[in-house]
């Protein structure tokens, strides 16, 4: 059984730093290759590095999702987590999806160029929208979230009555199948270290002193949730405008759009707030 309650200021931070790390990732200039060896290099190079970003959110969901979870689990704890989950995950997810649609209408309707090389015609396609997609394509990490929620029970009877080896044989299945979401590895480790080690994991990460804002999981929500539209228009015009082909062009190319990027929604994010607090609120998940 887990300590339960308190935030955790180490895992706050953490996920800025894994939010940062996939803005970096979808700024990454795809297509680009073989116009500098050095910028190559440096691309291959940060794409191993935040490599490990979606994995390790997947941890840390886990970890958090049983973070509480009593010695004896019943079905009133699942259903409390899931009813939870449906106002911090699936109705953001589906907001989020809501509101790229709309942007791709309109960019379809008003500056198709812009669609081009990216989507083509499949966002409007329901089952792109709802399973392929999503539509917002960085959102398949909060679809297969909530999918890993709903088989939860199983999760837990893995790690509970198997421990380290069932997670182990799960990993096996994993790799075998070239990281099939089964479902879910990186879920399933953050899980058994909430149930199997959870006092021990709770206490280091509590002596780890992390000065985070008290909404730092929030901010991380909206930036996930809403950065990769204006990503990859950022990436698009960039190209287009600037049409780089040094190293030195094509690494400042690569920085301005993350960085611009997390400015911006960064920006949105402050003034809703500010300005719409409640709202905001829906939108995070009730992470404020």
């Amino acid at each position: 059984m887990t300590q339960s309650g308190k935030r955790i200021e180490a895992i706050d931070f953490l996920k800025v730093l894994l939010t940062v790390g996939i803005v970096f990732r979808h700024a990454e200039l795809v297509g680009m290759e073989g116009r500098s060896e050095a910028f190559d290099l440096f691309s291959r190079g940060m794409m191993l590095i935040t490599e490990v970003c979606v994995p390790l959110f997947f941890v840390i969901s886990g970890f958090l999702f049983f973070r509480n979870a009593p010695d004896k689990v019943g079905v009133d704890f699942f259903v409390g987590k899931w009813k939870k989950r449906v106002f911090s995950l699936l109705i953001p997810y589906l907001i989020a999806n809501c509101v790229a649609f709309a942007c791709y209408w309109a960019a379809n309707r008003f500056a198709p160029d812009m669609m081009s090389g990216f989507f083509g015609n499949d966002w409007r396609n329901p089952i792109f929208v709802f399973w392929t997609g999503p539509i917002n394509m960085s959102l398949w990490f909060i679809r297969d979230l909530i999918i890993a929620c709903i088989v939860a029970p199983l999760v837990w009877l893995l790690v509970r009555y198997t421990r380290i080896w069932g997670v182990l044989a799960l990993g096996v299945i994993w790799f075998a199948v070239a990281g099939s979401p089964w479902y879910n590895l990186w879920f399933t480790i953050g899980a058994w270290a909430a149930v199997c080690q959870g006092d021990a994991v709770t206490r280091l990460l509590s002596k780890i002193r992390c000065h985070v804002p008290a909404d730092a999981a929030a901010w991380c929500f909206f930036i996930y949730l809403y950065h990769y539209i204006p990503a990859i228009t950022f990436k698009k015009l960039f190209i287009v405008r600037l049409d780089p082909t040094t190293a030195w062009s094509l690494t400042g190319t690569y920085f301005s759009v993350a960085l611009i990027t997390l400015l911006l929604v960064s920006g949105v994010y402050y003034i809703f707030k500010k300005l719409l607090p409640k709202p905001l609120g829906v939108l995070v998940g009730g992470k404020l």
